[in-house]
């Protein structure tokens, strides 16, 4: 399941690696084509046995069977069993409240029924099969609509297995993507970043999916948002990759981030500043360019998007028809004489003034209708020919997830929907329509949206670097904490202390000590080794807060 089977529906960064591939399971296929697939399969065998000249319900005239006949004799005992079994649920009573159709009572009525008739039928001579070549139609127009049936159930068959195909859920090192792609109506893609990613759960809970081994995968982020993917081959192989993957960044993101930020902040050996995000979009350019800006449009403090100039052109097929069957008309008058030349010039006036104000509005009204990117914001601004202008702003902080949406048409002009979903005061969605490479478009929004994430992770650790600095200053204040400087001093002071007292305090002989520097040594190794442990218990008591805080912070809600 590692290896792909399929080309990768999309292009890695360059610091990004594939992890896995997750296929749905073909269970799956199976529920979603069976109903094709019967009526293929029953379409064939109807059109196989009127070849062959196979005959239903044949009765022969003048012939009569006994009740000793095998066949009757089995068709009765069926119906002495259905018999039984009815009778067995009428004593029961217990009766379910559904449509008639399911009703078990309807249903045992009509195989019932089905089963007196053809006894009968066989008891009057008649044959329920036969098969003779003279009754064979192989090219009647029956058959052919069979063969067609069969045809176009195949067809919708291998549509549903390229569609089940295409459905994918892949695992990187940064980010999951849920890629599903509908042959011929749209292309769909959703993604949730790894540093995101608050749980993932398997549900398989019914005895099928356990048989089978498939499940549903429901990938929860630290936002409302969620990701699922129903009917997943080797769920269990899934998760364990994407909680690999979470627990490795996560493990290898805290400790180097806050060394660098240390480092920098504290004992001023500067880290090199990273460069800007990447830009994965390549700007499209109109054939005129002082008609229509490359889109997007790169300044050095942002990234401006517009719909592209295909849709644009599209768009101004509007007044160009317009003016194009005004034109047609007003020939077909002149031809037959019905207005004069001077009428026919003032409406071709009109209709250039008309339809070119037209094609102006529309192409400022688009041309206005900004979708802005910067280091710290989206920006989504539509401001109409003349002034109105209405536009709508939110951190990226605030962004739950970014998908693309793509038609077939949309496909073959290169263009798409991008649609930014926003949670907090922002709320709502932010939808880039109708720009070009929208593939590119979300992969450049991603790439800002890490590195403000990034540097947001810097800013809480340079407020957290802060609070360790005051409290260090209040520590030292209060007597708790010393440099070095003062911590040596402070041991010479009580070394000479103790050797004053042992001086001056007469043994049992009335002398001094002579041991007197030793005692005094042995007394400060013992006051040093009583604050240490102080310290050490501080320490430890302020390890397992923070422990408890990241454990509680990391809690699913």
């Amino acid at each position: 399941m590692s290896e792909p089977r399929i080309p990768l529906p999309m292009d890695l960064e360059p610091d990004e690696q594939l992890i896995l591939i997750g296929k749905r399971h073909w269970i799956e296929l199976l529920q979603s084509s069976l109903v094709f697939l019967v009526i293929g399969v029953i379409s064939a065998a109807i059109a196989l046995i009127r070849a062959a000249g196979v005959e239903f319900f044949y009765l022969r005239e003048g012939i009569t069977r006994p009740l000793t006949d095998p066949l009757t004799i089995a068709l009765s005992t069926l119906l002495l069993v259905l018999i039984a079994l009815w009778a067995r649920g009428e004593a029961k009573k217990e009766r379910r409240k559904d449509v008639f159709w399911r009703n078990p009572d309807i249903l045992y009525a009509a195989a019932i029924l089905a089963l007196g008739v053809a006894i009968w039928f066989r008891l009057s001579g008649g044959e329920l099969i036969v098969v003779d070549p003279a009754y064979a139609r192989p090219s009647d127009a029956i058959n052919i609509v069979l063969i067609v049936t069969t045809l176009l159930m195949l067809l919708a068959v291998a549509y549903l297995y390229n569609d089940w195909r295409n459905d994918v859920l892949i695992v990187t090192n940064k980010r999951v993507i849920y890629d599903e792609e509908i042959m011929f109506v749209r292309h769909v893609r959703q993604q949730i970043l790894i540093d995101d990613i608050q749980q993932v759960n398997v549900r398989a809970d019914t005895y099928q999916a356990t048989l089978f081994g498939y499940g549903k995968i429901i990938i929860r982020s630290f936002s409302p948002r969620t990701l699922e993917f129903d009917f997943a081959a080797k769920p269990r192989e899934i998760e364990k990759a994407i909680m690999d993957q979470v627990r490795n960044l996560r493990r290898r993101q805290e400790p180097n981030l806050l060394r660098a930020l240390i480092e920098d902040q504290v004992y001023g050996n500067k880290q090199p500043q990273p460069s800007a995000p990447s830009i994965k979009v390549r700007p499209q350019r109109f054939p005129v360019p002082a008609l229509y800006p490359p889109n997007p449009e790169i300044l050095p403090d942002r990234i401006i998007w517009r719909p592209s100039w295909v849709y644009v052109m599209i768009q101004l097929l509007r007044p160009l028809g317009g003016f194009a069957a005004t034109m047609f008309v007003l020939a077909i008058l002149l031809q037959f004489n019905l207005i004069d030349d001077v009428l026919a010039a003032l409406i071709v006036l009109a209709a250039i003034l008309f339809f070119g104000f037209w094609g102006w509005w529309i192409r400022e009204a688009l041309i206005h209708d900004n979708y802005i990117l910067t280091r710290t914001d989206i920006i989504d601004v539509d401001r109409r020919p003349l002034g109105p202008e209405n536009s709508r702003r939110a951190q990226l902080i605030a962004i739950q997830n970014i998908s693309f949406d793509v038609s077939f048409v949309e496909r073959l002009l290169g263009l798409g929907t991008v649609v930014i979903e926003t949670g907090g005061a922002a709320g709502g969605k932010f939808t880039f329509d109708h720009v070009p490479d929208p593939r590119g478009v979300q992969a450049t929004i991603n790439d800002y949206l890490t590195d403000f994430r990034k540097h947001e992770k810097e800013r809480q650790l340079q407020d957290s670097l802060a609070l360790l600095r005051q409290y260090d200053q209040l520590q030292r204040e209060h007597g708790e904490k010393m440099d070095r400087a003062s911590f040596e001093k402070a041991v010479e002071e009580l070394i000479g202390r103790s050797l004053n007292r042992q001086s001056q305090s007469p043994n049992a002989y009335g002398s001094t000590s002579p041991n007197g520097a030793v005692n005094a040594r042995s007394e400060v190794a013992t006051h040093l080794r009583r604050v240490a442990r102080l310290a050490r218990r501080r320490a430890a008591i302020r390890a397992l807060r923070e422990r408890m805080r990241r454990r509680n912070h990391e809690q699913p809600s």
